[in-house]
């Protein structure tokens, strides 16, 4: 158990890619490689990797969005454990963009005040958004939180 994003259905389409590209660079996060090392990977043949910076203590688990063939092969882990890590805000921000252009299911044991600072990190380097659309992503999140037990 942890803090945890669940996003199955969503991919990493060539559109999303770019926006993936325009979060980080104005994040001022250190995003990484998979592996908390190197660059992160945006490659429309296999989607997005990413992590924290390791050195740092700034990784914890891989942020994989797939691109819709990888995705079709039937083994991506459809979410991320992110520790409230600093990579967290660019996940969140990557997800936001993800979900604005395909359906899928979002989830995330955060709450909504967890995904603020991604939204306005998606404001930021994307576009901004109309109000009805960040009500509908509020209302996505607080309630798709999973069930605790």
């Amino acid at each position: 158990m942890g803090y945890t994003h669940y996003f199955r259905g969503l991919i990493a389409t060539p559109q999303v890619i770019a926006e993936a590209a325009k979060i980080i660079e104005a994040s001022g996060v250190t995003v990484c490689g998979p592996r908390g090392e190197g660059l992160p990977v945006l490659i429309e043949a296999h989607g997005i990797k990413l992590n924290g910076f390791a050195a740092a203590g700034e990784a914890y688990e891989t942020f994989s969005l797939p691109s819709a063939n990888a995705a079709g092969s039937g083994h991506h882990a459809w979410f991320c454990k992110t520790e409230n890590k600093p990579y967290d805000v660019v996940v969140t921000a990557i997800l936001t963009a993800a979900a604005l252009h395909r359906p899928g299911v979002l989830r995330s044991d955060g709450r909504w005040e967890n995904w603020t600072a991604g939204l306005a990190l998606y404001e930021k380097s994307v576009r901004f958004l109309p109000q009805d659309q960040k009500i509908a992503l509020e209302l996505d999140i607080e309630a798709m939180r999973p069930a605790h037990r």
